[in-house]
C-alpha cells in the first residue's frame, strides 16, 4: 500500500503551454515507469473533466521506491526545465477518498475495419452490421483531458484519455508503465 508521495509541478514557460509541459514530462515519466511498473501510480490533482490534467503530476508509493524513481527520474534529461521536483512525504491520515485514473480507448475506423475482417471471416458482416457500428462508435464523442504521447516502439503519436473514477475504500492492486490502473487506487486529497 501507498504510504508516501511527491509531486512534480509544471513551470511556466513562455514558448510552450502547460498542457505541452505535462505531455512532456508524463512522456519522461513513462521511461523511468517501466522499471518500477506495478507499484508506482500516479494521479493529476488538477484533473477537469472537459479541460486539462492540469499542472501538478502526484506520484505514490511506498518510501524506499519513491527515493529510487525519483533518483532515477531526475537523470532523465530536461526533466527539471520543466517540473520543481518537490520532496518526498508522507500520506496525510485524513483523506477525502481514492482515485482510481483508467485509460479509456475509443473505437474508431481501425476498429471497424478490424471488425469488418472478423465477422466477414465468420461469415457475420452484413451492411446492417456496418452501420449499427458506425452510430455506435461514431457516437462516441470523448470529453475527459487526455495526453499526446510519442509511442517508443512505433514511433507513433497518439491521444491517451484518462477518466478519473472516485471510490469510497482504497483497492489493491497494479499499475502500468504509466503509472495508471482500471482496479487499483490512489488517495484523494
Amino acid at each position: 500500500m501507498h504510504t508516501h508521495y511527491f509531486e512534480l509541478r509544471a513551470i511556466p514557460q513562455i514558448e510552450i503551454t502547460e498542457v505541452q509541459v505535462i505531455n512532456q514530462v508524463m512522456q519522461k515519466l513513462h521511461q523511468v515507469l517501466v522499471n518500477f511498473q506495478g507499484n508506482i501510480g500516479i494521479s493529476f490533482p488538477c484533473y477537469n473533466v472537459r479541460r486539462t490534467l492540469g499542472g501538478i503530476i502526484r506520484i505514490f508509493g511506498t518510501e524506499a521506491e519513491l527515493q529510487e524513481f525519483k533518483s532515477a527520474l531526475q537523470q532523465q534529461a530536461a526533466i527539471a526545465d520543466y517540473v520543481l521536483i518537490l520532496p518526498i512525504t508522507a500520506i496525510p491520515t485524513e483523506v477525502k477518498g481514492y482515485l482510481r485514473l483508467i485509460r479509456v480507448n475509443p473505437k474508431g475506423q481501425s476498429a471497424l475495419r478490424r471488425a469488418e475482417k472478423r465477422l466477414t471471416a465468420q461469415g457475420k458482416w452484413s451492411s446492417d452490421v456496418q452501420q449499427k457500428m458506425i452510430e455506435k462508435w461514431g457516437s462516441i464523442n470523448l470529453t475527459y483531458p487526455h495526453l499526446h504521447i510519442d509511442s517508443q516502439s512505433t514511433g507513433q503519436r497518439f491521444i491517451m484519455w484518462l477518466k478519473q473514477e472516485s471510490v469510497a475504500e482504497p483497492v489493491k492492486g497494479t499499475f502500468n508503465s504509466y503509472g495508471l490502473s482500471k482496479i487499483a487506487t490512489v488517495p484523494y486529497f
